[in-house]
């Protein structure tokens, strides 16, 4: 395990203190301003803002954990993890190529990292710790691809796109484990039918209060690949979603439904043991069906639209060959807990997944596989727009039925530079 990798929590804490030594030898002026700049590398000596003007925007981070179970079975050890992330998006318009367009990517970075599953659960406890899929130690590309506006309400994206980088403005779900919850189970609500990478197009449109999307997508996951060869020979997965928003007892409000078909051959679970020869032990089609409710309980006076809010998702799915036969997720999150800290954010939530009967009652007999439920509660404290320290605590009941329940805790520091 090399430096940075061991030791990723302690170097962003290094560059805290040593840009806070820093400060108190400067003006009170140039403190200030360091202490609210966006990023810890400002204008970059004017790199940034004469590629912004050309149409380069960029997000670099680095993020670094250290993790670790109070009580469960199996490894208990505290554990340090480091991880980079480069987002880059080209306005096509401004670099002087064509109106409406983008070019957008990006790249990760994960090293070794804390053991990202706990005491027995199914689902990773750290989700910045085991993304991108198969790909330590390596500079992958999860997201190469095109955007196109066609109009003043829709947009369309073809190319290779990270699922998870959907989900990154939600006040609640998403985040990759680098900005929020922790848990797979809100970082990236495992559906069954959408991997974590994917390549194909999505075309979204918006007429107040409704808004649309449409995902055409191969149904394997595309983290190391680059290239088209074999695209769709496994099947096709189709995604259809309705979001309306609105307003319920003077608070933003909205209610979404999404729905998504994968004509991909699965293990039929109801096949598992079975002796050779006594047919095929595949099963074709696989579908989930969500609904999302969001309401904000608590509009921030200086920011219009946030504060804190309540949120669930329910889903139902096939069961066979889907993994999962339902889920439940929702809690209660945001920013502004407190008055005087608007920047940090905060979330508590609980999620069950109840996995396909079929596949546990095939292998009950030899392992007790159970459903899985959990609680995490996190608080993301902002030192700084570009430094955020999180506390996270996890308590899962999990999959695995002959493990005792799980406490888990972790600490998190990222970057913005």
């Amino acid at each position: 395990m090399s430096s940075i990798e061991r030791k990723g929590l302690w170097l962003s804490l290094g560059v805290f203190l040593l840009i806070t030594f820093f400060n108190l030898t400067v003006s009170a002026e140039e403190s200030t301003s360091v202490w609210k700049r966006k990023n810890l590398g400002g204008d970059w000596g004017g790199i940034r803002t004469t590629l912004e003007e050309n149409g380069v925007r960029f997000y670099l981070s680095q993020t670094g954990f250290y993790q670790g179970s109070f009580e469960g079975d199996g490894d208990d050890d505290w554990r340090f993890g480091a991880r980079a992330d480069l987002l880059l998006d080209v306005d096509t318009g401004k670099l002087g190529l064509w109106d409406g367009g983008g070019i957008h990517s990006h790249l990760e970075y994960r090293g070794d990292s804390p053991v990202a599953f706990r005491g027995g659960a199914l689902w990773p406890v750290n989700t910045g710790a085991i993304f991108p899929i198969g790909a330590a130690h390596e500079f992958v590309a999860s997201s190469m691809y095109l955007s196109q506006r066609t109009g003043e309400a829709s947009n369309v994206m073809i190319g290779k796109i990270n699922a998870l980088d959907l989900l990154s403005g939600h006040p609640f779900f998403g985040g990759s484990g680098t900005d929020r919850f922790w848990n797979i189970a809100f970082a990236a609500p495992p559906s069954g039918v959408v991997p974590p990478v994917i390549i194909g197009g999505i075309l979204s449109h918006s007429a107040a209060p409704y808004s649309f999307t449409i995902m055409i997508f191969d149904p394997n996951d595309q983290t190391t690949n680059y290239s088209l060869d074999n695209l769709l020979s496994d099947g096709v997965n189709v995604s259809f979603g309705i979001n309306r928003s609105g307003s319920v007892a003077g608070r933003q409000s909205s209610i979404g439904f999404t729905a998504t078909y994968s004509s991909a051959d699965g293990i039929d679970y109801s096949k598992l043991g079975l002796p050779s020869g006594s047919g095929t032990t595949t099963k074709k089609g696989s579908y989930n069906i969500a609904v999302e409710l969001s309401h904000l309980l608590k509009e921030n006076a200086q920011k219009p639209g946030k504060g804190i809010g309540l949120y669930l998702k329910g889903a139902i799915a096939d069961g066979n060959p889907n993994p999962v036969q339902c889920s439940i997720i929702g809690g209660i999150g945001g920013i502004g807990l407190f008055p005087d800290r608007i920047e940090d954010s905060f979330g508590i939530g609980y999620y069950y997944y109840n996995f396909s009967d079929k596949l546990q009652n095939v292998i009950s007999p030899l392992v007790n596989f159970d459903d899985e439920q959990g609680i995490e509660v996190f608080y993301n404290f902002a030192a700084t727009p570009w430094f955020h320290i999180a506390f996270d605590l996890q308590y899962i009941d999990p999959a695995s039925g002959d493990n005792q329940n799980a406490l888990v805790g972790g600490l998190r520091t990222k970057i913005v530079f």
